[in-house]
């Protein structure tokens, strides 16, 4: 049992905080010179190295826990790693990262939205106005408030952005099917993932061009986007007394990635970018806080 240390919880939730605000801009640097079968393979078994790093601490068997939804666990092996990243990589590729980001942070309004046909759950009050400024906020960050001179920005990857928080979420809801716990879960998803990463690498591996940059940032990626900062945010969790507190740290992260992507990637932030992600955010908190009284 976890000893509750309000203040070791803040110490690895503001550590997560700063290593998923880099991750956009580590998006970027990989696909100068990476293909995104590249980037999906090198990152997803990155990742997977430092899970099975981090479960060999663990007292579960991961057979026993695959036995109970081994098809659950296959098609979301083939969601995360494959498909999300894949999609996501793509729509990175495509738009500026202040862009993408502000889009795909909106999955967490998609993921309520899908939670009233999958789960039973009611369409609330608190869903409507999030759901509303979730998307004043992306219409914001698409216009830069002007509709008549818009920015052309590609519409494949405006897509795929949107496409990516639909697979996210389903993602998610579809994890919630199973009773193993988060670090085993996304482990075994990963390794259920191996058969198509290999299937990619293989088909592609012609295409793959290593140097120094997006290998280092492939790594990166794997290491602290879909492994460390996701652990050290369940440790704060665990340790947490005001798990609220903890929560509301997250908020920071697209606001301070947006520091690290105009410095690292010189990638000018237009003042909408920053109005579009506070809209957003606001969406987000009113839709959980709104939806927490009804409890």
């Amino acid at each position: 049992m976890v000893q509750k240390d309000q203040k070791i919880a803040v110490q690895f939730a503001l550590t997560s905080v700063l290593l998923w605000s880099t991750v956009a801009t580590a998006f970027k640097l990989a696909l100068t010179s990476s293909t995104l079968e590249q980037l999906v393979v090198v990152s997803s078994f990155s990742s997977l190295f430092v899970l099975i790093v981090i479960y060999a601490f663990s007292k579960q068997n991961l057979f026993t826990l695959f036995k109970q939804t081994p098809k659950v666990y296959l098609l979301l092996g083939n969601i995360n790693p494959v498909l999300y990243y894949y999609v996501l990589f793509a729509a990175y590729e495509r738009l500026p990262a202040q862009i993408a980001q502000s889009i795909n942070y909106t999955w967490g309004i998609v993921l309520a939205l899908l939670s009233i046909p999958i789960l039973g759950q009611k369409f609330s009050k608190g869903d409507a106005i999030g759901l509303t400024l979730c998307y004043v906020g992306v219409v914001i960050a698409i216009t830069r408030f002007d509709i008549t001179n818009m920015p052309e920005f590609d519409s494949v990857g405006l897509g795929l952005a949107f496409l990516s928080t639909l697979i996210w979420s389903s993602y998610w809801l579809l994890n919630s099917k199973t009773n193993a716990p988060a670090l085993e879960s996304i482990l075994i998803c990963f390794i259920c993932g191996i058969p198509a990463l290999l299937f990619i690498a293989i088909y592609n591996w012609h295409l793959f061009n290593f140097n120094s940059t997006n290998l280092m940032a492939s790594i990166y990626i794997g290491f602290f986007e879909m492994s460390i900062a996701f652990i050290f945010w369940l440790k704060a969790m665990s340790y947490a007394i005001r798990t609220a507190q903890i929560s509301s740290l997250i908020y920071l992260s697209p606001f301070l990635s947006l520091l690290f992507i105009n410095w690292i990637l010189k990638e000018p932030i237009y003042s909408s970018t920053v109005i579009a992600l506070i809209t957003i955010i606001l969406g987000l908190y009113i839709q959980k806080r709104m939806n927490q009284s009804l409890k």
